[in-house]
């Protein structure tokens, strides 16, 4: 009795699991009243409509009208509608008209609209240059990871060592 039901549930949940994790079309979205120092990385899509100071690692993103980046993007596709003050990377790029970009964009396929302000240099790249791109920021954010921990445990080491001067004296 209760069998049918549970079957049908269970292949439901596979069913979406699935589907979910191979699309993985849900944004994540960062509001406006949200400020990330830092840097982020997606392999999916974000909206970003609040403020990131720091290099952007993504699949798709997307800058609202009150969205501002301080610092690189790298994306398969970028689409601008607020502020990026640094530079652009991305396969495709997108800059609707109240976008404002201060830097320089490299991209394979672009769209501006009337309207839209840049400040800086505009450089068709090929697609292996674009893939590239994106897999050097990859590595780049892991070295820049590993470098982090290196020089806090050395840190954690010489405090450790100063302060066992310290007990003997």
């Amino acid at each position: 009795m209760f069998s049918k039901n549970k079957d049908k549930d269970l292949a439901a949940e596979n069913k979406l699991g699935k589907t979910s994790k191979s699309t993985n079309k849900i944004p994540s979205i960062i509001s406006p009243d949200v400020n990330i120092v830092g840097n982020v990385s997606s392999e999916g899509v974000i909206q970003l409509d609040g403020r990131i100071e720091g290099e952007i690692n993504v699949r798709h993103l997307t800058v609202g009208i009150h969205g501002l980046v301080e610092g690189a993007i790298c994306a398969e596709e970028a689409i601008v509608k607020g502020r990026v003050t640094g530079s652009i990377q991305a396969h495709k790029v997108i800059l609707e008209k109240t976008a404002e970009v201060r830097g320089n964009i490299q991209h394979e396929v672009i769209s501006i609209e009337a309207g839209a302000v840049i400040e800086g240099k505009i450089n068709h790249m090929s697609e292996n240059l674009t893939e590239l791109a994106m897999a050097k920021k990859s590595s780049k954010s892991i070295t820049e990871k590993s470098s982090e921990k290196l020089s806090t445990e050395k840190l954690n080491i010489e405090k450790l060592s100063t302060e066992k001067m310290v007990q003997e004296k």
